[in-house]
């Protein structure tokens, strides 16, 4: 592997010195006191996170949105046939693969705030058009769009909390953004949409109002989100210079515009770690496809009239956002629980997996309707992974890359997922059932897999090159030159 360590452009190098050299009153070895950086994760948390938060639970919204439009209506109204349904469901994500290499370049290159408001703006007037298609080619065509428009806030997402957050303040963090609110309001969102009497079919109005909130959300998060920390508005210019000193012993850069750099990414396609990342994602993947776009037509299958369909959807997004709220927790205030509760919580999830695919819907009902709640344990498994990724990946490109490979594969899964649900099966969906229980799987073995390398690789480098020495001067001097997690000896993986 190639370790010639790559620098950063002059430009970056003059700000991180002119960082390290200034006398902050900290004293001279750039440490801040405990009262400074709590002020600072503060500031971040009242303004960065609430942005965070709203991007994507309106990403998530959007999304969701197909599903409940086809309790309301679209399949009849659209006059969907055969898998046409499930290709709309598919398709969103060709745009999304389409759009994600060009993403990788353009993140090392365009301010990452500006980026990801733009984004917001087009994919919000884009999803306002969906209320205008009346067949599948003008809906197929709309979804592609709205895939393109979205690739980008996922790996935006991942650099954003590697930017602003330290290693141990990620999980939560990943958490709150990473959220299920969407599948929490969305089936009441819906339903209360449902109760509009206007002259459009029901369905077309959650079009209207998601994409208009998402428009206006895009202009604030253009303006409101720094594309850095030494570039924060809500910042004075002494905390801009500790900003980045608090989150310098992450040893992963606070700056995203860097050279792109391809050793890096060669250095990620030879790094096992990596590989059980993008592994456990494509699992999360085809679990999230079946969730996401059929969850309330396996609810209808119970029963259940149209509108109390979408309220019963509701309690598997609250069982996922309750259960990543308290093991985020208590990953915080406990080291090296994360892949722990990965494991766990897809093997949780597996457990409502078997028992919808084995129970009888209409004899045990109820028992049925417990599993594909429990089945809402599929997210803390994805909420861990990313913030794994974002906590052990250094390097500029390298980062930009893991957050743009796990977006590609995201894609990948949520392409094929749908086509495990046939419509001669609906509404049990036997074998896309099945494919869920096997997702599962497959997390459960990634988390596991990953666990057992960063402990592995630890113990190597504590062997090699001794315990080590994890402040803000050796993160400082990384992120000058840019150093990767593999290249930096000081660096130790957090699990």
């Amino acid at each position: 592997m190639d370790t010639q360590q790559p620098s950063c452009d002059d430009a970056s190098k003059e700000k991180m010195q002119d960082i390290v050299s200034t006398d902050h009153g900290h004293g001279a070895d750039t440490e801040i006191s405990k009262a400074d950086a709590k002020r600072l994760l503060l500031k971040t948390d009242l303004v960065v996170m609430p942005l965070a938060v709203l991007s994507m639970t309106l990403a998530f919204l959007d999304k969701n949105a197909l599903g409940y439009a086809a309790v309301l209506g679209i399949k009849e109204d659209a006059n969907l046939q055969g898998q046409e349904y499930s290709w709309l469901s598919s398709i969103f994500y060709f745009g999304y693969l389409a759009m994600e290499f060009p993403t990788l370049w353009l993140m090392t290159k365009v301010p990452i705030g500006k980026y990801i408001g733009v984004c917001l703006v087009l994919w919000g007037a884009v999803l306002c058009f969906m209320a205008l298609c009346h067949n599948f080619a003008g809906l197929a065509t709309i979804r592609f769009l709205l895939g393109v428009f979205e690739a980008a806030v996922l790996p935006a997402m991942m650099i954003v909390n590697s930017m602003w957050y330290r290693r141990e303040e990620q999980p939560l963090r990943t958490a709150f953004w990473y959220n299920t609110f969407a599948g929490v309001f969305g089936g009441i969102l819906s339903y209360a949409i449902g109760q509009i009497k206007g002259s459009l079919s029901t369905w077309r109005y959650i079009f209207l109002i998601y994409g208009a909130v998402t428009v206006l959300t895009g202009f604030l998060v253009f303006f409101g989100l720094p594309d850095s920390p030494s570039k924060a508005w809500f910042f004075t210019p002494e905390e801009k210079k500790l900003a980045v000193i608090r989150l310098a012993s992450n040893q992963t850069g606070v700056e995203s515009h860097k050279k792109f750099n391809t050793s890096q990414i060669i250095e990620a396609l030879h790094d096992p770690k990596c590989f059980c990342i993008w592994v456990g994602v494509f699992g999360y993947a085809i679990a999230n496809a079946g969730i996401t776009n059929f969850n309330p037509l396996i609810i209808a299958g119970y029963g259940f009239s149209t509108t109390k369909t979408l309220l019963m959807a509701t309690p598997q997004a609250a069982v996922a956002m309750v259960s990543q709220a308290i093991l985020t927790t208590i990953a915080f205030f406990v080291p090296k629980m994360r892949c722990v509760f990965w494991i766990g919580s897809a093997l949780i999830g597996m457990t409502g997996a078997v028992m919808v695919h084995v129970l009888d819907s209409e004899t045990q009902r109820n028992a049925s309707l417990a599993g594909v709640y429990l089945m809402g344990f599929y997210n803390p498994p994805w909420v861990f992974l990313l913030s794994l990724s974002s906590s052990n990946t250094a390097g500029a490109t390298k980062k930009s890359f893991m957050g743009v490979s796990i977006a590609v594969i995201y894609a990948i899964g949520n392409i094929i997922g749908p086509q495990f649900y046939r419509t001669n099966q609906a509404p049990k969906y036997a074998l896309g059932i099945g494919s869920i229980m096997c997702a599962f799987a497959v997390m459960a073995a990634m988390g596991l897999t990953y666990y057992v390398l960063c402990i592995v690789e630890n113990k190597r480098r504590d062997d090699q090159y001794g315990k080590p020495h994890n402040n803000a001067e050796v993160g400082l001097e990384a992120e000058r030159e840019d150093l990767t997690d593999c290249q930096n000896h000081n660096f130790r993986y957090t699990y």
